[in-house]
């Protein structure tokens, strides 16, 4: 009975730390600015509330949200949220809140087709 006891625990601590390390493998910190990132397809876009949420080959969906102070671009040109589209790849830059797999983007980048 303790064996199964040591056994269980031993496998619950892995199980930990598996999850968060795939969580956490999902951002990362943008050399240049410093910021989290976080890329993938875009699955909706909700203007009204704010949020855009993309999905990743592995791992969970993120909500993206954007404000006022978000800066869009296309192209190395300025743009706008009305770019980012369902299908659409972007990379988001800005602060990542791992533990709702939320980002508050300060820079979103919408990326041409290849």
């Amino acid at each position: 009975m303790k064996r199964f006891a040591y056994a269980w625990v031993v496998g619950a601590v892995i199980l930990l730390l598996v999850c968060s390390v795939s969580l956490s493998a999902q951002v990362r910190k943008d050399t240049e600015t410093g910021l989290d990132r976080i890329s993938g397809v875009v699955q909706s876009v909700d203007k009204a509330k704010s949020t855009i949420v993309i999905r990743q080959q592995t791992g969970p969906n993120w909500t993206i949200v954007f404000d006022a102070k978000t800066k869009f671009s296309k192209a190395n040109e300025p743009s706008t949220v009305d770019e980012v589209k369902e299908g659409v790849r972007v990379i988001c830059l800005g602060k990542a809140a791992e533990k709702d797999s939320t980002l508050q983007a300060q820079r979103i980048e919408v990326r041409l087709p290849r």
